[in-house]
């Protein structure tokens, strides 16, 4: 992984010549800040209260226990469980589909227990 293999090489540089992931990874960013700079498209944004960032703090936090608890990318598991039928692979996209209605139940309707309520108001 490219990117992996970017974080790797800056924390442990021992003098080796970094390889064509690396440069990618380099060369996209620099590329793409030029670009922005450039064009002037260049922003700053950040949460609007503490609320947001402790709900992408939150999710962040979920989502890297997901992938731990699935030996690997959260939604690489749903896509390439289907394409070997991994007997996991419905389970898996199962809970990647409640999960993101839960979550879009709470942000809209404030409860994630929403989506199971059957009235609607």
């Amino acid at each position: 992984m490219p990117v992996a293999d970017t974080l790797l090489h800056l924390v442990t540089f021992t003098g080796s010549i970094p390889d064509y992931g690396v440069g990618l990874v380099v060369g996209v960013v620099i590329g793409s800040s030029l670009n922005a700079l450039f064009r002037r498209q260049v922003r700053w944004e950040a949460c609007d209260d503490a609320r947001e960032l402790s709900r992408h703090l939150f999710g962040g936090f979920l989502m890297g226990v997901g992938g731990v608890l699935s030996m690997g990318c959260t939604i690489g598991q749903g896509v390439t469980a289907v394409s070997t039928l991994a007997i996991s692979a419905p389970i898996v996209l199962a809970s990647i589909m409640i999960g993101a209605r839960m979550g879009l139940s709470y942000l809209i309707e404030g409860s994630p227990l929403a989506v199971f309520s059957t009235s609607r108001a």
